[in-house]
Order: structure tokens, then C-alpha cells, then sequence
């Protein structure tokens, strides 16, 4: 699970088991410029937005990761934004 693997594969420095929304950002036409998206304020917004509006009461799934020989169990989520 991707979510899993984002919460494993951050840097020492940055280690957090925090309730989190990850955000990612592709774009379909030049994945290489998928990091330029952040860009586009009005798409994220409006993608962000639909999110929240969308969620319901209980938003994001239960994970369980393991990090330094403990286990954790936040709760988080996964929102994928593409351009068109």
C-alpha cells in the first residue's frame, strides 16, 4: 500500500507518525514535470476541496507501518491529482 510505504520511506530528519493527507501530483502529459503542479493553485484547490467536501465524518484509512523497530498505527489518506 502506497500509503504504508510513504510513511516507511521518509527521511530520518523528517520521521513523523502523524494523521497526514498525502498529496500527489502527476501530470499526464510530462511525468518529470509532475513536480511543477504545486504551481497550479486554482487545480489543487479545487481538487483539495472536493476532497474534504467528499470525506464524510471518518476521513482516510487506518495504516500500520512499522518505523525503528516500532509499530504505528495513524490514520491517513491519499489524494492524487492530475492535470488533463
Amino acid at each position: 500500500m502506497l500509503l504504508r510505504w510513504l510513511y516507511e520511506n521518509q527521511g530520518v530528519a523528517r520521521f513523523d507518525a502523524s494523521y497526514r493527507l498525502f498529496v500527489v501530483l502527476v501530470d499526464q502529459r510530462n511525468y518529470f514535470d509532475s513536480w511543477k503542479l504545486k504551481r497550479a493553485k486554482a487545480l489543487m484547490e479545487a481538487k483539495i476541496c472536493d476532497y474534504l467536501s467528499s470525506c464524510g465524518d471518518t476521513p482516510g484509512k487506518h495504516v500500520e507501518f512499522e518505523w525503528d523497530g516500532a509499530t504505528y498505527s495513524p490514520t491517513a489518506d491519499l489524494l492524487v491529482i492530475r492535470n488533463a
